[in-house]
């Protein structure tokens, strides 16, 4: 999830202003102090609201935001999406106020096309997402899904159907977790293979020097997974100087104890 170590809002004045006109401007509506950070894409021939004291970024990668015909992408106020996020929407997407998106969310309301025939297009729900709603880093929300008011959906889920308010859920396909942190959710291999996009499980002697994903970026997104997935605060430089998957998984052990 995005933290303010992660986040750098732009500062009021014309340059903001600016970025705001030029790369929002297929907005339908766009609220007071937007921030952006980097350049999105955005397409629009349904309808874009955005709320007010709303953040986009775009560093180091690209978000999307894409309402086709007769559509409505609805976002509240105080809401926050990070880098490399894909909002797509052929029906309606509505997000609530003060909702966090972590990096590299999928969040779409149609299929696209039939599976078997991709000639034919796919079955279309909306998605609504709720007031303060937590989501961690590369998780994707299919048609249909209804996450309630300060729902938490952990890292690297898949969420389809309703999530009730308040709930946390996790997992492909997410489901309601325990209040035991470490016995229902991922261990911290799993964590590090899921964040990092690795094709297999790491092994715990593992560390930077092996696997090219775990540079700064890769340490700053293991920092916000892990502060979302376990529900603690950890140091960032505890996290910079683990030099192995074991070594990290010590240091969340710590923060757990204490």
């Amino acid at each position: 999830m995005d933290s303010p170590r992660s986040v750098k809002y732009l500062p009021p004045g014309p340059l903001a202003r600016w970025r705001r006109q030029r790369w929002l401007r297929l907005a339908t509506h766009v609220g007071h102090g937007v921030r952006l950070e980097g350049r999105p894409y955005v397409a629009n021939t349904g309808q874009i609201t955005i709320g007010d004291d709303f953040f986009l970024s775009s560093q180091p990668v690209q978000s999307h935001i894409v309402a086709t015909s007769g559509a409505l992408i609805d976002i509240g106020d105080h809401v926050r999406i990070s880098y490399g996020a894909a909002i797509s929407a052929q029906r309606l997407i509505r997000i609530g106020r003060g909702t966090s998106i972590g990096p590299f969310v999928v969040i779409m309301d149609s299929d696209f096309h039939r599976p078997g025939n991709r000639e034919l297009a796919g079955e279309i729900a909306p998605v609504h997402i709720g007031a303060d709603v937590a989501i961690g880093d590369r998780v994707t929300i299919l048609r249909g899904a209804d996450i309630g008011d300060g729902a938490r959906v952990r890292s690297g889920s898949m969420v389809s159907g309703t999530v009730a308010k308040g709930q946390t859920v996790g997992g492909v396909p997410a489901r309601v977790l325990s209040d035991s942190p470490r016995e229902s959710e991922l261990d911290i291999p799993q964590l590090v293979q899921i964040v990092l996009g690795l094709a297999s499980r790491p092994d715990p002697a593992a560390g930077p020097g092996d696997i090219p994903e775990w540079d700064s970026l890769g340490t700053l997104r293991l920092l916000l997974a892990i502060e979302e997935t376990y529900g603690i605060s950890v140091r960032e430089k505890d996290v910079q100087s683990a030099r192995t998957v074991a070594a990290l998984a010590a240091v969340v052990d710590d923060a757990l104890a204490g």
